[in-house]
This record gives C-alpha cells, sequence and structure tokens, in this order.
C-alpha cells in the first residue's frame, strides 16, 4: 500500500498537530481549581483531576513529538527529491 501526499500537506498535517498540541497544553488549567465536594469524596476527585492534567500534559508532548517526526519526514522527502532530481529546472539524475 502507498500513500501520495505532497510535503505541503505533511507540513501541513505537522502544524495541526502542534495546534492539537497547544490545546492539549490547556487541559491543565481547564482541570484545576476544583471545588469542594461533600461526602468524602474529596481526596478521590483531586487525585482524579490530578492524574487528567498529567495525562494531558504527557499527551500534549507526545503530539508535539509526533508534528517534529511528521516534520522530519517532509524534510526527508524534499532532500531526497533533491538529491535525485537536481536543483529545480536541472536534469535527473541517472
Amino acid at each position: 500500500m502507498s500513500i501520495e501526499m505532497r510535503a505541503a500537506e505533511v507540513y501541513g498535517l505537522a502544524e495541526t498537530l502542534r495546534g492539537a498540541a497547544g490545546v492539549a497544553e490547556d487541559i491543565a488549567v481547564h482541570l484545576g481549581g476544583a471545588r469542594h465536594v461533600d461526602g468524602g469524596l474529596q481526596t478521590a476527585v483531586d487525585v482524579f483531576l490530578e492524574s487528567h492534567r498529567t495525562a494531558g500534559q504527557v499527551f500534549a508532548g507526545e503530539l508535539a513529538w509526533l508534528a517534529g517526526a511528521v516534520t522530519d519526514v517532509a524534510d526527508s522527502w524534499l532532500r531526497l527529491d533533491a538529491a535525485i532530481l537536481g536543483p529545480p529546472g536541472g536534469g535527473i539524475a541517472e
């Protein structure tokens, strides 16, 4: 199986991933400052929210890493094309 994508589309995917990483970084902010919970559940709620804040930070890091990896792929494709095809308007290497 092959997937045909132009390098510009791959760079676009990387930017989308970077944007998603930025949104994921906000998870901790949105889960901060829990209100008091009655019935002895406060500790459980605090632990639950802290674990989800941590998960959000990890998720943001993974998305940022993936964006970098996708960018590296596009860069690699462009370098390969340049090595095979030469400069624009140049001859094809044999």
